[in-house]
């Protein structure tokens, strides 16, 4: 029996800086168990602007079968971030290992105000960014003696 009933994929053009998946029953809200999710929802982000990219169906099927879960980590493979209401730990790591980050949020959080959030830290990181001085570290190397210790 396939795990995926289908996949849904937008038409956009460019590359995405960040990818972030959902588990939703809705496509509006974060209501799902990774293992048991009946969707992941899938956006790209950009510092001002979102677009919905690929909504994945899947069978829901009980019980931990690896197949099953193998069908949902590898629907994440482009993502960064995975936001569910709970994920177990061998499959915790198992996303750590493709390089996505699974975030733990309460039943019902909304999708788009998660959004806002990450495009708000974007914001916060670049003004932090901006604000730092990428002189002073040049300055610092050319007021200190550096001096190489003999080895002995």
């Amino acid at each position: 029996m396939p795990h995926v009933n289908r996949q849904f994929s937008t038409i956009c053009q460019g590359e995405w800086s960040m990818k972030v998946a959902f588990a939703s029953s809705d496509y509006h809200h974060v209501d799902q168990h990774f293992g048991a999710t009946p969707k992941l929802v899938i956006y790209g982000v950009k510092e001002h602007e979102v677009t919905l990219l690929r909504v994945v169906d899947f069978s829901v099927l009980a019980g931990h079968q690896q197949e099953k879960l193998d069908c949902r980590i590898h629907a994440l493979e482009d993502c960064v971030t995975l936001y569910c209401v709970a994920i177990g730990e061998a499959v915790f790591r198992q996303l750590l290992q493709i390089g996505v980050r699974a975030v733990r949020v309460p039943q019902a959080t909304t999708i788009a105000g998660l959004l806002q959030e990450i495009q708000h830290y974007w914001y916060d990181k670049e003004q932090r960014k901006s604000a730092r001085n990428p002189q002073r570290f040049a300055h610092m190397l050319q007021e200190q003696t550096w001096q190489e210790e003999d080895e002995h």
